[in-house]
């Protein structure tokens, strides 16, 4: 779709086609496991943030067949975001959602995490 953007430049606006389905969301957020220190009167001392991860819930109305949607599958993500920390690693489905009604489109949304060191 062509956007005429007026005001702040540098917004961004649209998303990037996903096989199968028309997305109409998507949402990616990295996360890191997080262990903490104290001290003798339980005072924090020492922090440390390992183990970065990046999940994503994408949804979108089904145009198809979406073959790879299934729990503990590898899955391709176009639009995948490529900062904060995580910006390699295999993507694997978490859980699918199908969304069926008798007045809107047949839905689906993925849930995946992305693992920097597995491919």
């Amino acid at each position: 779709m062509a956007v005429i953007t007026i005001g702040t430049t540098g917004a961004l606006f649209g998303l990037t086609a996903e096989t199968g389905m028309l997305v109409q969301t998507v949402t990616a957020k990295v996360v890191r496991e997080k262990n903490e220190v104290r001290n003798e009167a339980g005072e924090f001392v020492a922090i440390a943030f390992y183990n970065p991860l990046q999940t994503f819930s994408i949804s979108g109305v089904l145009t198809g067949t979406i073959t790879n949607a299934a729990p503990g599958l590898a899955l391709t993500v176009a639009n995948t975001n490529t900062v904060n920390g995580v910006t390699t690693g295999g993507i694997y489905v978490d859980d699918i959602e199908i969304a069926k009604t008798n007045t809107e489109f047949k839905k689906i949304t993925a849930n995946a995490t992305q693992y920097p060191l597995i491919a």
